[in-house]
């Protein structure tokens, strides 16, 4: 990397609030789980993908994928949106308030990087209410 474009490497390095090391239960595993999000939160919709918050029953941020074939048929294009969509939840629950949220990938999400997910991630959990981080200026 040289000196001269040390500012725009930077500028696209994703935001990471605290510690984002991985920690038990902090996923959404069962369908009554995924259910009581979407029975029960509110439903916001980005350029990269459709948010379900909704409180949360254990008192942590929780993250839930869905991303079926309806995404696409292709195994490693759905893999790939869930690692970026797992990525940037990682990076972003130290800034988050206790609540489960549910993501549901949009095909635009093929063509982004991990960068454009997770601004379009801030952007929503902000609209949402549920996102405290106050270092993130996306």
């Amino acid at each position: 990397m040289s000196p001269g474009n040390k500012g725009r490497d930077e500028a696209r390095m994703p935001i990471q609030l605290g510690c984002a090391s991985k920690v038990a239960g902090e996923m959404l595993r069962l369908k009554s789980e995924f259910d009581h999000v979407r029975s029960n939160g509110n439903k916001l919709v980005g350029k990269y993908m459709l948010l379900v918050s909704s409180p949360s029953t254990k008192g942590i941020p929780r993250f839930g994928i869905i991303c079926g074939k309806k995404y696409s048929r292709k195994a490693v294009l759905r893999n790939r949106a869930r690692r970026l969509l797992r990525e940037s939840f990682r990076l972003l629950k130290a800034g988050l308030l206790p609540t489960d949220v549910v993501v549901i990938a949009r095909r635009a999400m093929a063509e982004a990087g991990v960068q454009e997910v997770q601004k379009d991630m801030i952007h929503l959990l902000r609209k949402a209410g549920v996102f405290s981080g106050k270092d993130a200026d996306y």
